[in-house]
């Protein structure tokens, strides 16, 4: 079961763009509970918030490993190859974002 106030002060701080204290949140929640796909998607969100791209790029890509369907992990991880300067690996990732309806 996820700690929901854990999560929800995790929320206050990435909402707060604290985005490192996000991550410190939501890095042990996320340990607990690997199934959850909001815990993943908001520390996946904080880590590019906090610009660890690497971290936001692993993140991203389990996203769209167990949901390769939502269009929002494959837009999170365009964004984050983008941010890398990879934007040639990022290309399919944002089709694939538009095809799904995630545009942005």
């Amino acid at each position: 079961m996820i700690d929901l106030l854990g999560f929800e002060m995790a929320r206050a701080a990435f909402e707060q763009r604290r985005f490192t204290d996000a991550v410190s949140g939501l890095e042990p929640l996320l340990e607990r509970n690997p199934d959850d796909r909001a815990l993943r998607e908001l520390l996946a969100r904080s880590y590019f918030g906090a610009a660890m791209l690497g971290k936001a790029e692993e993140q991203a890509r389990e996203l769209v490993r167990r949901a390769p369907a939502d269009g929002y992990a494959h837009l999170l991880l365009a964004r984050s190859l983008e941010r890398q300067s990879r934007t040639s690996e990022a290309r399919g990732h944002r089709v694939m974002a538009h095809v799904l309806g995630a545009d942005a």
